[in-house]
């Protein structure tokens, strides 16, 4: 699997606990009701040994694939399940909901060997005890400057600072009359908390920004709070920042405005210091004349960013603002009409390929509301991508086997996988060349924890700097039943190797993260046409106190 978005954040998805069988796509193998087989077991809290009652359970067929054959039910008042008419097969098995972070069996906080249930035809596996870790809960009170308590305050927990058991990104909570908040349900791991007051002053007075704990709108400056199963943290209070709010004024141009037009202004920061909290703020345009007037904006550096799109229009513009201690007027964002860029894929040497099927899309850099988009593809490979505006774009390039990857893309003389590609002037440069190619060098492998095989386990491959923005560059693959793995189609270049069990939760995409675990990452040189064989040792979150 290719790696195509910004960050890739290693974690199953939690199953409904209310679906049912999920069969793969194709032609499914026909069994006698003889040959179907039933999983039984009991769900039992890893620290105090206590049944668990009314958490999902979700047995999945094991095929190479995450989830190709879902099996769902629902644990009893005695943490007892049973599942029936199930097909023959492997398995993973996974519980969790009501506050329980979800698990696999086999992979509780002490053990990382996913456990694969065998069936053969006919048969009941009774006797399975699933061990899962309980939530951790953190909680406290969020005050303003004065020591009063806020009320109705947002808290998100957010997921940082190495590996952490599977569960997401965190969670949130409300805060009460009292200002208090409790967050539960967490994994292990280490979390940033950030409050965010609601019902702001938007009339330029002070208000609240978004703070982190334990009292500085600066991510950089947080304080993580770090949780183990079952743990209560109480009294992780949050004290609100608080800055100067002003006006910006100013005017849309070349908008086709009348009474019924709705066109929206953003300010987006223009530098954004906080990796995690999407500081925007805007207003709507008040006239046919396009004037707009956004209150309530802290200091800062920021983008005036507007678009208007209708049945024969879209429209976009962006303009520098700073914000300092005073209102800001005459701010001018005016409005250009899209750009259309058109291209061309080719194969190295005229390997057949069905161009109709790729996806290629340009995705901004800068901020989401400056346009990008799919191209529209035809199958002679030319293809034209639409509502594209001035800024920098990174190329993507999807849908294609495995065996292929992108050998290069260049507009004129640049290389636009390298540095990406920049539209100004509301024209389009030139037409975009895409070479593919399925001369690509192999890796195939096992992974491995105490010398024993590792079913389950993600591998990813990480190009060695500077080429860690080249989202073309990653791959990634989940290890079979037993432990095997084998990435095809692989760009020639340096990179890193890695391999973590799939119930954690990582972020290879965060330089910082990757820092702390680059030691523990295989160096590997690919070639043009050539195949390797590696052992990769497995990451687990023992690995962290290392």
């Amino acid at each position: 699997m290719r790696l195509t978005g910004p960050i890739l954040a290693i974690v199953l998805l939690a199953p409904s606990a209310t679906s049912q069988v999920s069969p793969p796509s194709g032609i499914q193998p026909q069994f006698t009701p003889e040959q179907f087989c039933t999983v039984e077991g009991n769900v039992l809290n890893s620290l105090t040994g206590e049944p668990v009652r009314k958490v999902a359970i979700t047995l999945s067929s094991f095929e190479g694939h995450r989830q190709a054959r879902q099996h769902t039910t629902i644990t009893d008042i005695n943490g007892h399940f049973l599942i029936g008419k199930v097909e023959p097969g492997s398995y993973s098995l996974q519980a969790g909901g009501g506050g329980i972070p979800y698990q696999i069996y086999g992979q509780q906080f002490q053990d990382h060997h996913l456990k694969v249930i065998s069936l053969e035809a006919g048969q009941s596996e009774k006797g399975i005890v699933f061990r899962i870790a309980p939530g951790a809960v953190i909680a406290g009170t969020v005050y303003d400057e004065d020591g009063d308590p806020v009320i109705d305050a947002n808290v998100q927990a957010y997921a940082t600072g190495g590996i952490s058991r599977r569960g997401g990104p965190g969670g949130s909570a409300q805060t009460n009359d009292r200002g208090e908040y409790r967050v539960f349900g967490l994994d292990a791991g280490k979390y940033l908390l950030m409050a965010q007051a609601r019902n702001q002053n938007e009339d330029g007075d002070d208000l609240y920004l978004p703070t982190f704990y334990p009292g500085t709108s600066d991510e950089a400056q947080a304080s993580p709070v770090e949780v183990q199963p079952g743990d209560e943290m109480a009294a992780i209070n949050l004290i609100l920042s608080k800055a100067h709010g002003v006006r910006v004024r100013g005017r849309i141009i070349n908008a086709p405005m009348s009474k019924n037009s709705m066109i929206y202004v953003q300010l987006i920061p223009g530098a954004p210091e906080s990796k995690r909290v999407n500081l925007n703020y805007g207003a709507p345009a008040q006239d046919e004349k396009g004037n707009f007037e956004i209150k309530g904006v802290p200091p800062g550096s920021y983008f005036a960013v507007a678009r208007f799109n209708d049945a024969k229009n879209m429209l976009a513009g962006r303009t520098p603002v700073e914000v300092t201690n005073v209102d800001v007027d005459n701010v001018v964002v005016v409005l250009n009409p899209s750009i259309g860029l058109s291209g061309r894929v080719r194969t190295e040497s005229g390997a057949p390929l069905d161009f109709s099927r790729l996806r290629i899309w340009l995705q901004p850099t800068e901020n989401r509301f400056m346009g990008g988009g799919g191209a529209e593809m035809k199958p002679d490979g030319t293809f034209v991508i639409h509502n594209l505006f001035d800024g920098t774009y990174r190329l993507h390039v999807g849908g294609h086997p495995e065996e292929f990857y992108v050998k290069s893309a260049r507009l004129g003389d640049s290389d636009i996988l390298a540095s990406g590609l920049t539209l100004s002037g509301g024209q389009a440069p030139g037409t975009v060349q895409i070479e593919m190619s399925r001369n690509g060098g192999t890796i195939s492998g096992t992974v491995l924890n105490d010398s024993k095989p590792v079913p389950g386990a993600w591998v990813v491959l990480v190009p060695d700097p500077p080429n860690r923005d080249r989202d073309d560059l990653y791959n990634s693959k989940p290890a079979d039943q037993f432990g095997r793995f084998t990435m095809l189609g692989l760009p020639p270049g340096d990179f890193k190797i890695f391999a973590w069990d799939s119930a954690l939760n990582v972020n290879i995409r965060d330089p910082e993260f990757l820092k702390s675990y680059e030691d523990r990452g295989q160096s590997v040189h690919v070639e043009q046409k050539h195949q390797q064989t590696v052992q990769v040792e497995l990451i687990t979150p023992k690995d962290e106190s290392q």
